[in-house]
Parts: structure tokens; C-alpha cells; sequence
């Protein structure tokens, strides 16, 4: 192939889109948006953490200036915990929206997360979020394909594409420089937004610049290469198609295919090949199976009878009120972890029926790029349910450190015999609340994110290749009349 030849084929090529005005307005116009949704997201973010920073202060104090209690009551006195998004939500708000941001902690039970976005926001918020990545993933490629899909087949209508290759262009370069120079002018829809995003993820001072570096470095060359591939089929259909309006017809129904219904139709497949149960059921099981272990709070219970037993054969003592330890306090440790493992095996359940699910559409993004870019983009933001998975478990294992210690302070501190009516009640001093620490939630690694999500990231660069393999294969039919 002659490259002085697709040089200039590039070039004219992206010099007749750019030369347009209605094309730059169209790019202004989208740019400006992508700013105005970075800009309402960061307004939102910083409010919603301001508000997140507020709270975490007033949940601690009133934990800390309890008084003094028993302290099995303050294990059900609880804890609130509180989710902060990651600052790339401003761009790709993901999953966020439809998943809980506060979790109540208490003794014997865990609580889901609460307080959703989708869950306050009515039934507009099915219709999708306003989010640069939303605009990037959806609205630009349609803009590509009206743009493009002239680019061979009115050169073949005007009788120009058998002048070109008289002129030496071969029928490679030909699709190569109208799909290069088309691609490069979709990249200023792209290119201004990255530093915008960059201003305003460090903005928010919630992480660190190399982390917004490394998930920057993902992304951006990521929707490079999405657009390579809607520039590639808006060509290759434009070369392929008879006439101008056929070309159009052709690509606009391949956008809603791509965009619409693929997406929708593999989300609605994965729920019904994978289903999970409803929230009640789910909790409703947790609790027969707890039940059949042993129930800490049934005197009668066989299980805790043996524990029982044995305790007293242990100190030589026939009662639990001459034992040196807090029967009480040692039944409740023993119900806690009775609990939480049967806890975390039903969890385990059911987010193998999520990973399921989204292993699903992980692997449909070989089919569709869309679904591909959007599996990547969420990963990549910290806004895919991997990382809601790890704030449940970072507040699971911070409830059971809770509730545990609650339980050694009743053991270590409570006498088995209870007060008489009229005496002090049982209690430790309130200084033992100021020494629990309070929750600190951990925004999951880009590495381990990829680590643990690598199908997108593999299904991007496949396209990438594809798109090379179908250029060239091609080239060898184009027509030129």
C-alpha cells in the first residue's frame, strides 16, 4: 500500500469533515454536553459527599457518647456505614445508581444496602442517567454513522471512486484512509473530555492522581477503539451498499441493534438463565438454616445445650452462674459466628447467580462492543457491582469485628448473676464504644477490578482486530462502479 497515497486520503477526508460547520457545531454541541454532565455529576458528587462526611461524624459521635450499656444492647444499638462513589462516577455513573449506599449494622443480622438513587428517582431513571459515558457510548456513534455513511458509496454514485484508483489509489487505501479520517474526526468528541474528567476527578480530593492516571489510561483508549469500529462499519456498509439512502437505512438499524436491543435483550436473558431470589426469600432461607444449626437465643436449644454442658464440665461447676466467664456473652459469640457463616455461604450463592449474570454479558461483548465499552467503562470507573461487592464485604467484616467485640466485652466484663431488682443493671463503661474504630470503606484497585474482570478489556482489543481482519478482507472486493 502506498502510504503517501492514504496520507492523503486521510487527510482530505478528515479536512471535509472538519471544513463543514454544521460538523463542528455538531461536535461543540456534543463536547458541551459531555462538560455539562461532568460538571452536574461533580456538583452532585461533592454534595453527596459532603452530606456522607456529615452523617459518618454523626453516626460516631452518637456512638461514642452512649452511655454506659450492656453491651449486647449497644451490638443492637448498630452502626451505620456509608458508600462514597468513586470519583470517575462523575463520568460513568454505572451501576451506582441502582445500588444501596448505607448499610445498617447490628447484632445476629445482616442488612442489605439501602438508599439507591433509582429508589428516590421514580421510573425516569429506567429511561438511562445523564452521563458523558452514556453520550460517548450511545450518541456519538449515531453521529458517526451520519457522517460516514456517504463516504464510498457517493463517491461510487458520482463516478469519483474509479477516478481515485486511476490516480493510484489502491482499493486498500481507499478504505483505509476514508475510515482513518473519519475516526480521527470522531476522536474530537473525545479527546476535550479527558481533561475535564482528570480536573474533576482529582478535584473531589477523594483519591489519588495515579489512580485517576491508571483508570484514565484504560478508558479513554478504550472508546478509541470503539470508535475505530463504528468508523470501520460505517464504512465498510457504505462500500457494500448500492446506493446512499440504503447505506443509511442499513447503518441506523445496525446502531439500534448494537445500542438497543442487544444490550437489553442479553440483561433481560442473563436474569431469567440466572435468576436470583427475591430479597425476603432470601433472608426467610438465612433464617431456617441459622435455626436448624442452633438458635442463640433458645435456652433449650441442642446445640447450645452442648455447649452449655460442656462448659460446665470444663470448669467443674453445675451452674452457669459459678462459671468465670459470661455464659450469656459466650453463647451470643458462639450464635454470631453460627450466623455469619451460614451468612456468607447463602451470599456466596447468590452472587455466584450475579458473577453468572455478568459473566453473561461479559462474554456478549465478543458480540456486541457496545456492551463490551460498557462492562469495561463501569470496571474501570469503580461503578460495576464488583465494586458494591466489596463494600458489603468490607462491611460485613467490619459488623462481625463489631458485634464480636460486643460479646467479648460481655464475657470479660458481665457477671452471670443477674441484679437484683433495685440494683445497678450490668454494664461497661462507655469508653470501650470510643475504642472501636470507626468503618473506613476502601474504593476496590483498578488492578484488582481487572484482575477479576478481564472478559471487557479482552473483548475491546478483539474488536480492534476484527476490525483490521474485515478492512482488508475488504479491500479485496471493493467496487468501484
Amino acid at each position: 500500500m502506498d502510504f503517501s497515497n492514504l496520507k492523503l486520503l486521510v487527510r482530505k477526508t478528515r479536512h471535509n469533515l472538519i471544513k463543514s460547520k454544521q460538523n463542528l457545531l455538531i461536535a461543540v454541541t456534543v463536547v458541551l454536553f459531555c462538560c455539562l454532565s461532568i460538571g452536574i455529576g461533580l456538583t452532585k458528587y461533592t454534595e453527596t459527599f459532603s452530606k456522607v462526611q456529615e452523617y459518618r461524624k454523626e453516626t460516631r459521635e452518637n456512638w461514642e457518647h452512649r452511655p454506659d450499656k450492656h453491651p449486647h444492647r449497644m451490638a443492637h444499638y448498630g452502626y451505620l456505614v456509608f458508600r462514597i462513589g468513586h470519583p470517575l462516577s462523575i463520568f460513568d455513573n454505572g451501576l451506582d445508581d441502582y445500588l444501596g449506599n448505607v448499610i445498617f449494622l447490628e447484632a445476629h443480622k445482616q442488612n442489605t444496602a439501602n438508599l439507591s438513587e433509582a429508589g428516590s428517582s421514580g421510573i425516569l431513571v429506567r429511561f438511562g442517567a445523564f452521563s458523558s459515558a452514556f453520550i460517548l457510548q450511545a450518541i456519538v456513534p449515531l453521529i458517526i454513522l451520519f457522517l460516514g455513511f456517504g463516504l464510498i458509496v457517493r463517491e461510487r454514485e458520482d463516478a469519483t471512486l474509479k477516478i481515485l484508483t486511476i490516480q493510484g489509489a489502491s482499493s486498500r487505501a481507499i478504505l483505509w484512509g476514508k475510515i482513518l479520517g473519519l475516526w480521527q474526526f470522531s476522536l474530537l468528541f473525545l479527546i476535550p473530555v479527558i481533561p475535564v474528567v482528570m480536573v474533576a476527578g482529582i478535584w473531589t480530593e477523594t483519591t489519588n492522581f495515579t489512580d485517576i492516571l491508571g483508570r484514565l489510561s484504560i478508558i479513554f483508549p478504550s472508546y478509541m477503539i470503539y470508535y475505530f469500529f463504528f468508523s470501520t462499519l460505517t464504512v465498510l456498509i457504505s462500500a457494500r451498499s448500492k446506493a446512499s439512502s440504503s447505506a443509511l437505512i442499513g447503518l441506523i438499524g445496525s446502531w439500534l441493534i448494537l445500542v438497543i436491543f442487544l444490550p437489553k435483550g442479553i440483561q433481560f436473558a442473563a436474569q431469567n438463565l440466572n435468576p436470583t431470589p427475591s430479597r425476603i426469600a432470601f433472608e426467610t432461607k438465612v433464617e431456617e438454616d441459622v435455626l436448624k444449626v442452633g438458635d442463640s437465643h433458645n435456652p433449650d436449644d441442642p446445640h447450645f445445650k452442648h455447649i452449655k454442658d460442656s462448659l460446665l464440665a470444663k470448669y467443674n461447676v453445675k451452674t452457669t452462674d459459678e462459671l468465670p466467664i459470661n455464659y450469656g456473652g459466650f453463647v451470643m459469640k458462639e450464635g454470631e459466628r453460627i450466623s455469619s457463616k451460614i451468612y456468607i455461604q447463602h451470599l456466596e450463592k447468590l452472587q455466584n447467580q450475579y458473577d453468572r449474570q455478568q459473566k453473561l454479558n461479559d462474554w456478549f461483548g465478543f458480540i456486541n462492543p457496545v456492551m463490551a465499552i460498557k462492562n469495561l467503562s463501569m470496571t474501570a470507573s469503580g461503578t460495576d457491582y464488583f465494586a458494591y461487592q466489596q463494600f458489603q464485604d468490607q462491611a460485613e467484616k467490619y459488623r462481625y469485628k463489631l458485634a464480636q467485640q460486643m460479646n467479648t466485652l460481655q464475657i470479660k466484663n458481665i457477671s452471670n448473676i443477674k441484679p437484683k431488682p433495685g440494683e445497678k443493671q450490668a454494664m461497661v463503661s462507655n469508653e470501650n464504644w470510643k475504642k472501636f474504630p470507626d468503618f473506613q470503606y476502601q474504593f476496590t484497585s483498578l488492578k484488582e477490578s481487572l484482575s477479576n474482570q478481564l472478559l471487557p478489556l479482552m473483548a475491546i482489543i478483539f474488536w480492534f482486530l476484527v476490525c483490521i481482519l474485515m478492512i482488508e478482507l475488504s479491500a479485496k472486493n471493493l467496487k468501484l462502479i
